[in-house]
């Protein structure tokens, strides 16, 4: 097994490590209010964004969800990297296999 070949397994071992996947960004938000001539300041306020059915859909989230949805996020972005490169590594040895293959016609005449 060559260094690229041996590379790909190694990502998908990676991304078959992932527990955990979430679409959409999660925001924090802060609110503030006047109160007694004093600025207080409110929050956080956690906000959960996705993209679906062609729209943007937003919702509230309580502060006892946020940690693992943070974690979903954070597993989906970590996939996406792991598939890219995944993909440039197999575009890659594909390259390197083709090359070897051109070289040894080229040589056999």
């Amino acid at each position: 097994m060559n260094k690229l070949e041996a590379k790909r397994q190694s990502l998908l071992e990676q991304m078959g490590e992932i527990e955990t996947m979430h679409r959409g960004r999660l925001s924090e938000e802060y609110r503030e209010r006047q109160q007694n001539g004093e600025t207080i300041r409110l929050g956080p306020y956690y906000k959960y964004q996705e993209w679906k059915d062609g729209r943007n859909r937003s919702r509230r989230i309580k502060a006892d969800e946020v940690e693992a949805l943070r974690q979903g996020i954070e597993g989906m972005d970590k996939f996406k990297a792991l598939a890219a490169d995944y993909i440039d590594t197999t575009v890659a040895l594909t390259e390197q296999r083709h090359e070897e293959g051109t070289d040894s016609k080229k040589n056999s005449r």
